[in-house]
């Protein structure tokens, strides 16, 4: 059994949506996360009739220690399927672990150690992480598709020479020619999170294309990816449809963060959908779809945890605060304003810290016109 130690480095909210999926029901076991002194630091208090009942858990491991644990309590010991989706969980939050810990080492220099290393053993020089990471930008829609009536804006840094993620918009084949969107990130950096990116892009381009929908293309593009994993690396992404013609748009998370609705008329930012499940840890994920429209002057920023989690010389934060106000100073301008607003706010707060994660934005704004007298702004 490996040696309990500490775990400063768990972010209670995050795993509060990686765990939303288990708190919806009574019908379901409660899953929860523990650190080794017992104490719940995520997830619901065992529900009436599943406390006494068998504890399935799985310890969460950093650097092979036990630094937390889920807990599933109320399921039965002979479920084969609740024990591996659990084991999966506890993979997939122990390299979130490593991830916060990275996030308050001394990032200079762990940036320049590391890259050194790797290059080292892998028989790379720069010059060849730096084509390396050319090569990956190039396969990044970079430049948006012309879609009338709209404002389309990105910002993409990686936090090393090739970084882990990835978005891309374009035009569906189908009538209409809506807008595809996604945004993803690998849990992990470096080549192997670049190795999973190259191979996810185009399973869930194509999978957007010939799905019903963005919740439909997330679980065709799980299926391949359970079927497939050859590690412990997880991705977390948002897919979305634009119907350009009434601004309708479908949304469906895997594990990320939400998008967010700014509205051109000042009125409040609020998050599109729920959080969901990351990608390749469960056969089955049911990610949340939910549908918003976007009015003249509205703006749907998606963003990856690069952002909320940069942090400045001291070790604090970028945070969701920031960047809501980043976003409400920005409030009323193009998809371009905001994007720009916030990337300036990110480095600015950052100083000359090396960044300790990828750091992916994109916007999608409607163009602004003139509303008849009387219309109402959103059903």
């Amino acid at each position: 059994m490996p040696e309990p130690v500490e775990a400063p480095f768990l972010d209670p909210t995050r795993l509060e949506r990686i765990l939303e999926p288990w708190t919806s029901g009574r019908s379901q076991p409660t899953v929860t996360v523990e650190d080794p002194g017992g104490m719940i630091i995520a997830g619901p208090a065992a529900r009436d009739g599943a406390v006494g009942s068998r504890r399935m858990q799985a310890d969460i491991l950093l650097d092979g220690a036990a630094v937390a644990r889920i807990v599933a309590t109320g399921g039965h010991e002979a479920d084969a399927s609740l024990r591996a989706s659990i084991e999966a969980l506890a993979i997939a939050i122990g390299e979130l672990a490593a991830e916060g810990r990275a996030r308050r080492s001394t990032a200079q220099a762990l940036h320049e150690l590391r890259s050194e290393m790797a290059a080292m053993t892998l028989g790379i020089d720069a010059t060849e992480l730096a084509k390396g990471r050319r090569q990956q930008r190039s396969i990044l829609s970079l430049v948006a598709p012309e879609v009338p009536g709209y404002d389309l804006a990105s910002h993409y840094a990686a936090a090393r020479e090739i970084g882990g993620d990835f978005f891309e918009l374009f035009r569906l084949r189908r009538r209409g020619h809506p807008l595809g969107i996604v945004i993803a990130d690998v849990t992990g950096k470096g080549l192997d999170a670049a190795l999973l990116m190259a191979f996810s892009r185009p399973v869930m381009h194509t999978a957007l294309d010939a799905a019903s929908g963005p919740a439909e293309a997330l679980q065709r593009t799980n299926a391949v990816l359970v079927d497939d994993r050859r590690g412990t690396l997880f991705i977390t992404a948002v897919c979305a449809i634009l119907h350009p013609t009434d601004g309708r748009v479908r949304v469906a998370g895997a594990g990320h963060e939400p998008p967010l609705l700014v509205p051109g008329d000042g009125g409040p930012i609020v998050e599109v959908g729920g959080a969901g499940v990351l990608l390749g840890a469960f056969a089955t994920i049911g990610p949340p779809e939910v549908e918003v429209t976007l009015e003249p002057g509205d703006i749907l920023f998606f963003y990856t945890d690069g952002v909320t989690d940069a942090v400045d010389p001291s070790g604090a934060r970028f945070g969701d605060e920031r960047l809501r106000q980043a976003l409400a100073a920005a409030q009323g301008g193009s998809a371009h304003d905001l994007v720009a607003a916030v990337s300036t706010a990110v480095q600015a707060f950052q100083v000359e810290a090396e960044p300790a994660d990828d750091v992916t934005i994109v916007a999608v704004g409607r163009h602004r016109r003139v509303r008849a007298a009387g219309a109402s702004r959103r059903s």
